[in-house]
């Protein structure tokens, strides 16, 4: 009898092994990004923080509106766990790991499962997707957003069952997009696509009139926050809509923006890795993007050729925010990967074992891209200086520090300079080991004055210890006194 290839064990087997090779790859590249790599703080995570702390409804602010599902996020976590580096990171894990989960689906229902497997381990060992996960900002949040919409939009079409449940997922995402930063835009992509597809405008013609209608109802209703802000404050409708208040320089963004994508022989000059995407990523998103425009007449092709048109030049007037081409690439790319895996099949239509053997080099390349990946974000988030310098670990450093003294907010308090002081503040708040004060009045008291802060130490005021970092500059980042007794 001749033996088939789908006899053998490890073909059966197949997707079994590459769930869990998905499975192990991804815990342990989160698990490192999350708590060692960096394991540290840069200046926009602490503002972050400090507007998820001063979420109040006494005391509401237009800009709150601004990524407040994020921040409502992180607050709560705060409630529960404190402020420490791990719960301000902590919110855009949650949102990384549930990323990983819709990028994994939606590849699954928009290419084979053999793509799906390809292009998640490829996006998620990304230095971009590392760096996204491991901050402590509403970074994440965009991406996360994004995955889950158009997985839910696409199943909105496919799927008969549950399908009143996927029509109120898409809704309440729809919804939470518009609440961030350019998250109008590929709402609005998906609003188009249902207007110019003809299936998909066939298939929106079939809903009932009456949910529709509720839909649209329960939709202004869920963003009259939002119309109310921005009527209160233009500028965070001009913040959501991504219009710049200040002149733009379109040559210097658009070179910053490409070489913030692809500056292959640019060095880092701000907290993120120069480039974004690895060569292989580009160029695999490059074949993805050559696939797109050759064959466009899908709806998935629809989407991603609107909301790429709108996004990019977008992207340029807000160079900032270059990492919410994220999603974007990581399609791209796994149409490059479906483009090379289709062709490999036409070359050998009836040969099986070729098919195989096809996919063993490709299995190869993927793996030397995933661990120059990891390794590359490893480098640089640990020895790069240029991008270390704006990271700090004084929350560490601090919290240590008062654990090691044992003491209680009656007589530890901390002298933080005006910029770091709200900072603080909100830590004082949930950990009362310590206070925040400017004021060295009591007897016999330690006092723990922040780098920026040492200035006006009262006389005969003793100092104990330096608590210093690894950094060969500003390495002193707290000098501990004690107030002489009365």
């Amino acid at each position: 009898m001749r033996v088939r290839v789908t006899d053998f064990l490890i073909y059966r087997w197949r997707y079994i092994v590459s769930y869990g090779f998905l499975i192990v790859c991804v815990g342990v590249v989160l698990f490192i990004a999350s708590f060692y790599v960096p394991g540290e703080l840069r200046e926009a995570e602490l503002t972050s923080s400090v507007q998820s702390g001063s979420l109040s409804i006494k005391s509401l602010s237009p800009s709150m509106v601004i990524d407040l599902p994020y921040h409502v996020l992180q607050r709560v976590i705060f409630n529960i766990f404190g402020v420490s580096t791990f719960t301000i990171k902590l919110p855009s894990l949650i949102l990384g790991v549930g990323t990983v989960l819709g990028l994994f689906l939606l590849l699954s229902t928009w290419f084979r499962r053999n793509v799906a497997v390809f292009g998640t381990i490829i996006a998620v060992t990304s230095t971009q997707f590392l760096f996204l996960v491991q901050d402590g900002t509403p970074g994440i949040m965009h991406t996360f957003v994004a995955v889950w919409l158009l997985f839910a939009a696409t199943y909105v079409t496919r799927q008969k069952l549950f399908g009143t449940l996927w029509k109120v997922i898409t809704l309440v995402l729809i919804g939470t997009a518009l609440y961030l930063p350019l998250g109008s835009y590929l709402v609005l992509a998906i609003l188009t696509t249902s207007l110019f597809h003809p299936h998909i405008r066939h298939i929106i013609k079939r809903f009932s009139r009456l949910r529709f209608i509720l839909a649209i109802v329960l939709g202004c209703i869920a963003i009259t926050p939002l119309i109310y802000a921005s009527i209160l404050d233009p500028g965070v409708a001009r913040t959501l809509l991504g219009i710049p208040d200040h002149s733009i320089d379109f040559w210097r963004n658009t070179t910053q923006v490409g070489t913030d994508i692809s500056g292959f022989a640019s060095q880092s000059t701000g907290a993120l890795v120069r480039p974004l995407y690895s060569l292989s990523i580009v160029l695999l998103a490059g074949i993805g993007l050559y696939k797109l425009i050759t064959y466009k007449y899908t709806a998935r092709s629809y989407i991603t050729m609107v909301w790429g048109a709108l996004l990019i030049p977008l992207i340029i007037l807000n160079p900032e925010r270059v990492t919410e081409t994220f999603p974007l690439a990581a399609l791209l790319m796994s149409l490059g990967i479906a483009t090379l895996i289709s062709d490999w099949y036409k070359l050998f239509p009836r040969n099986p074992y070729a098919r195989v053997a096809g996919l063993i080099p490709l299995t190869i390349v993927i793996i030397g891209i995933m661990s120059l990946s990891v390794l590359r974000y490893i480098g640089n988030y640990q020895y790069n200086s240029s991008i270390l310098s704006f990271y700090s670990k004084d929350l560490t450093l601090l919290q240590r520090q008062l654990t090691n003294l044992k003491s209680t907010s009656s007589n530890t308090i901390l002298y933080a300079g005006p910029s770091e002081a709200a900072f603080y503040t909100l830590v004082a708040h949930y950990d009362k080991r310590f206070s925040v004060d400017r004021s060295f009045t009591a007897s016999n008291q330690i006092v723990i004055v922040a780098h920026d802060a040492r200035t006006h130490i009262p006389p005969r005021t003793e100092l104990k210890e330096i608590v210093t970092n690894s950094r060969a500059t500003d390495g002193n980042r707290f000098y501990i006194y004690q107030t002489p007794s009365k």
